[in-house]
Parts: C-alpha cells; sequence; structure tokens
C-alpha cells in the first residue's frame, strides 16, 4: 500500500519537484513570486540562463535554511520499489517574496501582528485520484512544520479560476478544509490566512542546527549568522515600500 511522506526540499531533493499544473511551467526555474515582474514559463530549450534560473530558484528555496529552514516541501507516494514525487509547496517570509507583498499591501485592513509567513505555491500533479485529500495533508504538514520553527501565522492568495489547481497557490477549498479563514479580498482574489500557535519545537531547531552544520567543524562552528541580519527579521513585516503596480492589472 503506497504512503504519503512530506520532505523538505534540499539541495538532493531540489529536482524531485513535480511539474505544476500550468501548462509552460517548471517551479525549478519560476521567479513569480521572487519579482514583481517575474514568470512562470520555463525558459526555451537551449536558453543560455536556464541554468542559471535552476541555480538561483534553488538558492532562494535554501536560503533561510540555516536561520529558519527551507522553503518549499515535496508530498512524496512510497511503496516497496518506487518513489514519485506528486506534491510541492513554496513558503517563507513575505520578505523573500516581493509579489506576496505586492497583493497584500491591496488589503491594509489585513494585521500587521502577527507578522505571517506566506505560503506562495501548493500543487498536486493531476494524476492524483487523492488531490483535494493531497493537498490538505500537504498543507497540514508545512503549517506543522511553520509552527514547530515559532512562525505564529501564515497566508495564501489563491485565485479564483475554471481549473482551481491551475493558479500556483492551488484551491482555496484546500485552504478552507485546513483552518484558514477568508481575512480579506473577494472571491477571484482572496486572502486566506491561518493563526498558528508560533510553540517552537526544539526537536525541529536541533534538526535545522545538524543540516546547517558546516562538513568540517572547528572555530567556525556554530556558523554564525550573517553580518547585519536580525533573526527575529523573519517575523517581522518588512517596512512600508513605495506603490507597486497592481499584479493583477487594472481590470
Amino acid at each position: 500500500m503506497p504512503e504519503l511522506a512530506f520532505e523538505l526540499v534540499d539541495e538532493a531533493g531540489f529536482d524531485e519537484i513535480p511539474q505544476p499544473a500550468q501548462p509552460g511551467a517548471r517551479c525549478q526555474t519560476c521567479d513569480y513570486w521572487e519579482r514583481i515582474d517575474g514568470g512562470r514559463a520555463t525558459p526555451e530549450a537551449g536558453a543560455p540562463d536556464a541554468g542559471a534560473r535552476a541555480t538561483l530558484k534553488r538558492q532562494r528555496l535554501l536560503a533561510g535554511r540555516g536561520v529558519s529552514g527551507s522553503y518549499g516541501m515535496v508530498a512524496i507516494r512510497t511503496d516497496a520499489v518506487t518513489r514519485v514525487a506528486i506534491g510541492y509547496a513554496q513558503f517563507g517570509p513575505l520578505s523573500a517574496y516581493p509579489r506576496a507583498q505586492s497583493i497584500r499591501d491591496r488589503y491594509p485592513q489585513l494585521p500587521e501582528s502577527p507578522a505571517p509567513w506566506v505560503l506562495t505555491c501548493l500543487q498536486v500533479t493531476p494524476d492524483a485520484d487523492d488531490r483535494d485529500d493531497i493537498g490538505v495533508r500537504l498543507l497540514e504538514a508545512v503549517c506543522a512544520e511553520l509552527d514547530g520553527r515559532g512562525i505564529t501565522a501564515v497566508e495564501a492568495y489563491p485565485e479564483r479560476a475554471a481549473d482551481p489547481w491551475s493558479p500556483s497557490p492551488g484551491p482555496a477549498t484546500v485552504y478552507e478544509a485546513t483552518g484558514f479563514e477568508r481575512a480579506a479580498g473577494d472571491d477571484r482574489f482572496p486572502v486566506y490566512r491561518r493563526e498558528l500557535t508560533g510553540e517552537t519545537d526544539a526537536d525541529a531547531w536541533s534538526g535545522l542546527l545538524r543540516a546547517s552544520r558546516a562538513d568540517d567543524e572547528g572555530d567556525d562552528w556554530p556558523l554564525p549568522l550573517p553580518p547585519r541580519r536580525d533573526p527575529d527579521d523573519l517575523f517581522r513585516l518588512p517596512p512600508e515600500k513605495p506603490k507597486r503596480p497592481n499584479p493583477f492589472g487594472e481590470d
């Protein structure tokens, strides 16, 4: 009987991220959420920047691993002989996703505290028979992971579409089934939010430190934080910035 496991994205698992539902997109090179002018489309075959985009995406997903953990999780279906990635979620602080911040700026009624992390992508492969159920279980695993890191709230921005799995955040119904509530927006562009306990899991942090351990231990271990970086920044809203263009257009 196949089992479902949930694993944080690391260097080895990056290439396992399955293809999203949207035709022509590829999670390993997508920068839609990381840039206001980013896109989901896969670089054309032989494009000189294809490798660079994949490398940059990997670096972005692992950027916070030494401080707060990976920004991605994969759902893996396994049995005695096979291992198949069938789902993927991407998440992180608002500072990592300018497009999410731009969307959030449209809704001043959203609470500034506790500052949320955002879940930008929730995808399950179309060939999965129990797609919605897998999405719910993956989303629960993500929330449990963030709760263990001390995150106190998480938000997502699913878009209404004929195929609810086509937009990268996945269907609003999956969020509703996982304890999220609509905090702002309309049916087309809602904002869903879930409050977490924020009770840090000591075992999770121990695992994080082990994953971040240097290959050769010595005087440089534990690894120092990046200069001028306050780890509490991951739990604060970024400073207010000049108004950005409406990411949805003016229609």
